[in-house]
């Protein structure tokens, strides 16, 4: 149950949305997973907040008549959990890059309701670099993907992507096949 969970978070070759006739999905990547597992941790870790407080202080809420008090506040405190664990997963599942053999697009959730999506045409990248930051990226191997284009946006930053360095390679093979072949037709 929870292996068919994760595929959500695995590459994937459905269509999207504004796909073009022909159009092939190379790949659909979403942050490192490590990006996700931290913050889910830490909310874990929160959530034995109040069954601490209920194990230590129990007999003193009970006799104080605060137990009720402390069980409404307990239930506010999963619920905001609840939400927050909600809004992190719904975040992190809608932000997207999409490598296909023609485009990049770069779907940025930023809440509900705020998204921007930008598209970059293979035919205008001139460069793509990668940066990784620190240890944890370095043996996790994510970081950041930089293509840089000749359009009115000088650079598109992927931030936190896993196997940064298969992506270049895979964006500069598109990038080549795409000038070989207008080469070829002029």
């Amino acid at each position: 149950m929870i292996k068919e969970f994760f595929t959500i978070f695995r590459e994937s070759e459905n269509s999207f949305e504004g796909q073009k006739e022909g159009e092939k999905v190379l790949l659909l990547l979403r942050r490192h997973i490590f990006v996700i597992l931290v913050p889910l941790t830490l909310f874990t870790l929160g959530a034995l907040v109040p069954v601490v407080v209920g194990a230590l202080f129990w007999s003193y809420l009970a006799d104080n008549g605060w137990r009720e008090l402390f069980l409404l506040v307990s239930s506010l405190w999963y619920l905001g959990f609840w939400l927050s664990i909600f809004y992190l997963l719904t975040i992190y599942t809608l932000n997207t890059v999409i490598i296909t053999d023609r485009r990049i697009i770069d779907r940025d959730q930023h809440d509900f309701f705020n998204l921007k999506v930008s598209e970059l045409h293979s035919d205008r990248i001139q460069d793509v670099s990668i940066h990784t930051n620190g240890v944890i990226e370095t043996f996790l191997e994510f970081g950041d993907v930089t293509v840089q284009t000749a359009a009115s946006e000088r650079h598109f930053v992927f931030h936190q992507m896993p196997q940064p360095e298969k992506i270049k390679d895979l964006i500069m093979q598109i990038t080549s096949s795409r000038h070989a072949g207008v080469k070829a037709a002029v």
